[in-house]
């Protein structure tokens, strides 16, 4: 399935989280979703900024992202905020291809317990030098099969 996106600011919004690397303001990267044109979103926010809508892509401006977060760069030559243009095909739920990774490459995962009043969500969270990524994400029978298949426990 194909989707236009509408004329989304991504470009501000880029530039916006740039200025707040360069201050070297710690960044929380959450809540992630697909928007209305099921490009993959996520929400970015700093002690002095509240939460603004980035669309991310897996190849291109994430790993800008998480490289601020784990290593302090602020250099954005391969991020393509703009890179939306045109048409590209949906992608699978980027927020668990994303925790996947991260458990996969051994990166700290802190669960939170899961809530007795059976919200329906798993939560996490991932910190680093500079900022955060916060997971939210449906709490699925595939999902609590990968969990348990790695040893991660949910109380």
């Amino acid at each position: 399935m194909k989707h236009k996106l509408s004329n989304y600011g991504n470009s501000d919004a880029h530039n916006q989280i740039k200025k707040l690397m360069l201050r070297g303001e710690k960044l929380t990267m959450g809540f992630f979703n697909e928007d209305i044109t099921n490009y993959s979103c996520a929400w970015i926010e700093s002690k002095t900024v509240s939460a603004f809508k980035y669309v991310i892509f897996k190849e291109d401006n994430v790993y800008w992202l998480m490289n601020y977060l784990v290593n302090g760069e602020v250099e954005d030559i391969d991020a393509k905020p703009f890179g939306i243009q045109g048409e590209i095909e949906a992608e699978e739920d980027f927020q668990l291809c994303m925790l996947k990774n991260f458990i996969e490459s051994k990166m700290t995962v802190q669960f939170s317990p899961q809530p007795r009043d059976g919200s329906g969500f798993v939560r996490a969270i991932s910190a680093f030098d500079n900022g955060k990524v916060i997971f939210k994400l449906k709490k699925t029978d595939e999902l609590l099969e990968y969990l348990k298949a790695r040893d991660i426990i949910l109380l």
